[in-house]
């Protein structure tokens, strides 16, 4: 059966080309798989057996928040990470707004997940068409060495559920890294997407000596502020802002005690730290969702 419900979405109102894509994907009862080609003309391949791939499948983007922050927020010729990176979607963002002059890193733990990946980069630096990917298999902590990527359980296979667990859990053991130790030379950072499924503060103090270094940081936390993440942040001198969906765009919030952040659909709210918060609202004050009409 056919179902006109979710497509009030920022999504399918600024693309409704997509609306006709989605009912026809019901209608067939088809499932994600292949290639895709997103808003901004790069062409990614899809896991079927994920729920991260499912979304691009059926929406033809995923979480349009954190998309539209990375697409704003990412200036050409940065350098750029993608921690927590899946097949390379948000890597995707980064890549074409950096551009050609610009560099993009992305580590992805989990080996099926990094195989997508790694396809996708390895098209996308052949394409010439934007930024040069770099995918590392690799999760990032707060020490270098192994560790074992964990599911949340049995009954859900989604390798982007998976997270880094204790040594004595079941699953896969991945190679591990710091920030620090990976970008062993100094060198600034424009923007960091970080989704670690709650292992962001790890993250962050493993890059410790990096923080002041890096313009902006997206991640994802699952608690309230403050939580761990957030604190982390602000003692390193950045201003952290909530972000909410609004058919307008993006919308910054202070993020304050206690607050929760709303979002329209099961996505996991993000945050934005900054060193220049003035520069961030006024790059994010523009109404429009423009990563959603980039072509």
């Amino acid at each position: 059966m056919i179902s006109l419900k979710g497509l009030g979405k920022p999504q399918y109102l600024f693309r409704p080309s997509q609306i006709v894509r989605r009912l026809l994907q019901e209608a067939r009862s088809e499932r994600p798989g292949g290639q895709i080609e997103l808003p901004w003309g790069l062409r990614i391949g899809l896991d079927p057996s994920d729920t991260v791939s499912e979304g691009i499948f059926r929406q033809g983007v995923y979480d349009v928040v954190t998309t539209e922050l990375l697409w704003r927020l990412t200036s050409p010729g940065d350098c750029a990470v993608d921690v927590g990176a899946n097949i390379g979607y948000m890597t995707s963002v980064l890549a074409v707004r950096a551009g050609r002059q610009g560099s993009v890193f992305s580590f992805e733990p989990h080996p099926r997940t990094y195989s997508f990946l790694k396809a996708n980069a390895d098209s996308w630096n052949a394409s010439g068409r934007c930024a040069r990917v770099t995918a590392v298999q690799a999760a990032v902590s707060d020490k270098d060495g192994s560790a074992i990527l964990e599911m949340p359980s049995e009954d859900d296979p989604n390798a982007s559920h998976a997270r880094i667990g204790t040594a004595t859990g079941t699953g896969i053991e991945v190679p591990v890294t710091t920030f620090a130790s990976y970008f062993s030379s100094p060198r600034d950072f424009g923007v960091v997407k970080v989704d670690a499924e709650g292992h962001e503060p790890a993250v962050f103090a493993g890059m410790s000596e990096y923080l002041g270094r890096v313009r902006e940081i997206v991640f994802e936390e699952y608690a309230d502020y403050p939580a761990p993440s957030h604190q982390a942040l602000e003692r390193a001198g950045y201003t952290v802002f909530a972000t909410e969906e609004r058919l307008s765009g993006p919308q910054l919030r202070p993020a304050t005690n206690g607050a929760r952040v709303k979002r329209a659909y099961d996505i996991v709210p993000s945050y934005v730290a900054t060193l220049d918060a003035t520069r961030l609202k006024r790059i994010l004050s523009a109404r429009k969702w423009q990563s959603l009409t980039a072509s």
